[in-house]
C-alpha cells in the first residue's frame, strides 16, 4: 500500500472518530425527553444540561401544566431549554441539579411552591423574579451564590431561609419584597436589608438593625397606613376598609352609590380602573368614578347612548356596551 493512500486512511479513520465525538457530545446535550401525566403535570428527564430547546407536541399545554418535575441526571435548566410555563404552581427539582440558570422561573405568577435539590449552587440572575405568589423559600445548604435580583418583585413572599454556604450577599436578591417578614440567615455573612426605610422595621433579637448578622434570624414590622377616598357625591353601602399593612394587597369593594349614577369603579389620580391597593403602596387615596348614560332610538332599529361622564376624576379608556333586541337580553351583544 502507498504512502500516501495510509495517510488518506489515517485521515479519514480520524474524521469518523472526530465526528463521533462530536455526535456524542450533541447526543448527551440533547438527551432531554419529556412525559405530560394527567394533562398537568410535567416530567422532564435526561442527563446533563437543558441548553438547547425542547420540541413540545400538541399534548403539552403550557397554560394547563400546573406542576414541573426535574429528574435525577440533568445538572443545569434554562428558560430556552426547557421553556416557560407561567401558570405552573409547584416545581420540583432533583439532587443533580447544580445551576438554575437566569431567568427560568421569572414571571411564573402562579408559582406557590419550590422543591429543592440538595446539590444546587448556584442561582442564576433573576431566577425567580416576578414570581408573585410565592411566599416562602427554603435554600439549601449547598448553594453557594445566589444573584443579583432572584427573587426581585416576589411581592407575597414572606420567609426566606438562606444557605449556610453562601459567599456573597447581595441586597438586591430581594428587591421590590415589601411583604418580608423573616430571614433566617445560616450563612456565615451578614445580609444588609435596606429597603423601604420608615415603613418597615427589622429586629434581631429584639433589637433595630438594618443587617441580619450570620447565624441570626430577622423579623420585619411592616406600617400601618390609612387609605382614603372620595366619594364624590356618593355613600358607601357596605364599610370601606380604612387600614392597610405595608407590604399587603386589599382589594377595594365596590360598596358605594350615587342616586342617578352608574359606579364604574375605583380610580387614583393617574390611573381610571384601579381594583386594589397594591403590595408595597405607600400611599393610598381613590376616587369612585361615576357616569350617567342615557339611551335613545329615534329611529326604528337604531340606539344611541351617551355617556356624561363629568363625575369622573379621571376618565375611563374605552367603553363596552351590551345590547340586545330582546328584553331579557338574550342573544346579547358587545360593542366598544
Amino acid at each position: 500500500m502507498s504512502k500516501y493512500v495510509k495517510i488518506l486512511l489515517q485521515a479519514i479513520a480520524l474524521l469518523s472518530i472526530t465526528l463521533g465525538v462530536f455526535s456524542a457530545q450533541a447526543m448527551a446535550k440533547t438527551n432531554i425527553q419529556y412525559e405530560v401525566i394527567n394533562g398537568d403535570t410535567l416530567v422532564i428527564s435526561g442527563n446533563g444540561e437543558t441548553e438547547e430547546a425542547i420540541k413540545y407536541g400538541k399534548e403539552v399545554k403550557k397554560s394547563q401544566i400546573k406542576k414541573l418535575i426535574i429528574k435525577e441526571g440533568i445538572t443545569k435548566i434554562t428558560p430556552l431549554g426547557i421553556g416557560k410555563f407561567e401558570s405552573v404552581r409547584e416545581v420540583v427539582l432533583p439532587d443533580s441539579l447544580t445551576e438554575i440558570g437566569d431567568t427560568t422561573f421569572a414571571g411564573c405568577y402562579k408559582l406557590k411552591k419550590v422543591r429543592f435539590g440538595k446539590g444546587l449552587q448556584v442561582i442564576g440572575y433573576s431566577a425567580f423574579a416576578s414570581c408573585i405568589s410565592l411566599e416562602e423559600i427554603d435554600i439549601p445548604d449547598s448553594v453557594v451564590e445566589i444573584s443579583e435580583s432572584v427573587f426581585a418583585s416576589c411581592h407575597k413572599l414572606k420567609k426566606i431561609t438562606l444557605p449556610e454556604r453562601l459567599k456573597e450577599w447581595n441586597f438586591n436578591t430581594f428587591r421590590d419584597c415589601p411583604a418580608l417578614e423573616t430571614i433566617v440567615n445560616n450563612s456565615k455573612i451578614p445580609c444588609y436589608m435596606p429597603w423601604y426605610k420608615k415603613y418597615v422595621t427589622w429586629r434581631v433579637d429584639g433589637k433595630k438593625t438594618k443587617t441580619i448578622p450570620a447565624g441570626k434570624t430577622g423579623t420585619s414590622t411592616r406600617k400601618k397606613l390609612s387609605i382614603q377616598y372620595d366619594l364624590r357625591g356618593g355613600q358607601e353601602t357596605k364599610k370601606l376598609p380604612r387600614t392597610y399593612r405595608f407590604g399587603d394587597s386589599v382589594t377595594l369593594p365596590e360598596t358605594v352609590k350615587r342616586k342617578g349614577y352608574v359606579f364604574m369603579g375605583w380610580s387614583d389620580k393617574m390611573y381610571a380602573d384601579v381594583e386594589k391597593v397594591e403590595s408595597g403602596q405607600k400611599k393610598a387615596k381613590f376616587y369612585a368614578t361615576w357616569y350617567k348614560y342615557k339611551v335613545e332610538s329615534k329611529k326604528t332599529g337604531t340606539a344611541t347612548v351617551s355617556f356624561d361622564s363629568s363625575q369622573a376624576k379621571v376618565l375611563l379608556e374605552a367603553h363596552a356596551i351590551r345590547y340586545s333586541v330582546y328584553k331579557d337580553m338574550s342573544l346579547c351583544d358587545v360593542g366598544r
